[in-house]
């Protein structure tokens, strides 16, 4: 029996409007939903997922020619992790913490106005998030824990404003924060987060393995060379670098004092730093520049190590050895050495460096540079209470003595010449 004609009418309209709102309504915000749920976590794979990936890796400096070679490294210098489909998951293996948090509503000025309730696991090498606490949930991303990850304690603030703990941890891309009613179950899962990464095994840069194998090699020029010369994250780059050459923890973390000062995150600051040694080649009167690189390096000590490892990177085969752009480098070096002792790693990496710049270049003035450094360092024994002034460095650029008026036993005051690593034992 045919339909009525208003019956197929009505029909074909039902099924145009159900054609538009899956292109245009619902099934796209859901997808949205969807991926907005997913680019907050870091994926990773399952070793029952399938034959293991193989990824290949580049140093964490970005190329600035086609001559510098890629490396391939361990990732964790950049924490590159194996993307995988969304997939659910019967039972994770020994969970430590699990239980419901609030996460941040993205894209919302307030992500306390519409708080979303996941279900969270805390294995010992990953915070898994799932829809919910059945069996066969779907498990919407991982955010895999390493020794560079970091997590901030709960404060009042926050609490004060929205009625929610926040349980903040920073991983290589995102910065996660979750929410809690409780104190002290936001406490508990701060404990148990960083007993994890602490756990975890300390992850080692390209800078780091380098310096392993040239230390092993130190009696075996040709070796020394070949490393240098395959390998350009160890040699001077005009371009800029986008992670530090030493490891440093993501986001702020336990250093969330520094942000008081001014100063941001540990990497960001390494990499802020490397553009300021940059900018010493082409400056008139460098002495302040520096200054403010030493003043960086006093309010956070662990940048020490890394400007170190900076400057023996740009010291080594620059494009025009001893020139004045060149010889800024060197100048600053010298103002390490008399303020800061580097740890006994650097401080060896340094050592083989002035070592083999001495041994290239005999007399000239990267090796008085070189001699002079050694000689500071042997006498350094901390850091320093304040930074040089800038007629100290000015001093230390040129290597020479400086005025200085002391008070002495029976008379008066006397006026010795003294370095900046001059000893009482000296005079």
């Amino acid at each position: 029996m045919p339909f009525p004609g208003g019956l197929w009418w009505l029909l074909c309209c039902r099924q145009g409007f159900t054609l538009l709102r899956r292109d245009y309504g619902e099934a796209g915000q859901g997808a949205a939903d969807e991926e907005d749920a997913e680019e907050s976590f870091e994926l990773r794979s399952d070793g029952s997922q399938g034959p293991v990936l193989q990824v290949n890796l580049t140093q964490p400096s970005r190329a600035s020619s086609s001559s510098e070679r890629s490396f391939t490294i361990s990732e964790e210098m950049c924490s590159l992790i194996p993307e995988k489909k969304c997939q659910q998951v019967q039972d994770e293996p020994d969970p430590i913490v699990k239980g419901w948090l609030q996460r941040e509503v993205r894209g919302r000025k307030a992500p306390w106005w519409r708080p979303r309730k996941y279900w969270f696991v805390l294995t010992q090498d990953s915070l898994d998030c799932y829809s919910g606490s059945e069996v066969g949930a779907q498990r919407l991303g991982s955010l895999v824990l390493t020794s560079l990850c970091s997590v901030l304690w709960p404060d009042k603030q926050t609490y004060k404003e929205t009625g929610y703990w926040a349980v903040t941890v920073f991983g290589r891309k995102h910065c996660y924060r979750l929410y809690t009613e409780h104190l002290n179950e936001a406490v508990r899962w701060v404990c148990a987060l960083q007993k994890v990464i602490l756990s975890q095994a300390p992850v080692q840069t390209p800078t780091q393995l380098f310096m392993t194998d040239l230390e092993e090699n130190h009696s075996s020029p040709e070796i020394l060379d070949q490393i240098y010369h395959n390998n350009p994250i160890l040699r001077y780059t005009a371009g800029p670098i986008y992670a530090p050459l030493l490891p440093f923890p993501y986001g702020v973390g336990e250093n969330a004092a520094i942000s008081g000062r001014g100063y941001a995150a540990l990497r960001d600051e390494a990499v802020k730093l490397f553009h300021s040694l940059q900018q010493l080649e082409g400056v008139r009167e460098p002495a302040v520049l520096m200054q403010g690189v030493l003043q960086t390096c006093h309010d956070l000590p662990p940048l020490v190590d890394e400007i170190y490892c900076q400057l023996v990177k740009q010291t080594t085969e620059p494009p025009a050895p001893g020139t004045p752009a060149d010889l800024r480098y060197w100048q600053l070096l010298a103002c390490m050495s008399c303020t800061f002792l580097p740890s006994p790693s650097v401080q060896c990496y340094l050592q083989l460096h002035l070592q083999r710049t001495e041994s290239r270049f005999p007399g000239s003035e990267m090796a008085q540079y070189g001699h002079f450094i050694r000689e500071a360092l042997g006498k350094t024994k901390g850091r320093r209470e304040c930074v040089p002034s800038l007629d100290e460095i000015a001093g230390l650029m040129e290597r020479r003595e400086v005025g200085c008026t002391l008070p002495c036993p029976g008379i008066a005051t006397c006026h010795v010449a003294i370095a900046s690593h001059t000893s009482a034992q000296e005079h």
